[in-house]
């Protein structure tokens, strides 16, 4: 006796995948892990991420640097430099370009100048392991999200972001021999 599966399981399947596709459309965010090593791992990182101190750079429009650094948890003052060799994220604000190589993590935070208010605002996540580039994730603030308020919640995003980056990275494939 054949059964037929009802017609309520392709429809759910569709109600599903354009819900995703409605959530991920206004998501204008990237990640970039090709840094990544096979000792990188999401499990590492996933863990280190609520203890490692972090660094500051760019700034809000209309928020001191200080006040940035005080709405960031764990964040260092702006006055105490970051140790180039421990391992730190950084916050970056404002910058136009991304975190392209070990360079990034090795420079020191330049001095925090005063910023324009522009749209869109740019809002960069970087992993350094010392000097070295891990993984970066970075998005675009919209113009009455960038506040202090709104911080938190945004660099928690976009260490979300990195993780997944870094669990997708070609470095976690396991390589069988046989």
């Amino acid at each position: 006796m054949k059964t037929s599966a009802p017609a309520t399981r392709p429809t759910l399947l569709m109600a599903c995948a354009l819900a995703a596709a409605t959530l991920l459309a206004g998501c204008h965010a990237t990640t970039d892990a090709r840094w990544t090593t096979a000792n990188d791992t999401v499990y590492r990182w996933e863990h280190a991420l609520p203890t490692l101190p972090v660094e500051v750079r760019g700034q809000l429009p209309n928020v001191s640097h200080a006040q940035m650094a005080q709405a960031i948890p764990r964040a260092l003052p702006a006055r105490q430099p970051a140790d180039p060799t421990a391992a730190r994220l950084v916050v970056d604000a404002g910058s136009e370009l991304a975190p392209a190589n070990d360079a990034y993590c090795a420079a020191t935070a330049p001095t925090p100048a005063a910023t324009t208010s522009r749209t869109p605002l740019a809002l960069t996540l970087a992993l350094c392991d010392g000097t070295r580039l891990v993984a970066s994730s970075r998005s675009q603030v919209a113009s009455g999200r960038n506040n202090v308020d709104d911080l938190p919640r945004q660099i928690d995003h976009l260490k979300n972001l990195m993780l997944i980056g870094i669990d997708e990275s070609p470095a976690q494939y396991v390589h069988i021999q046989g």
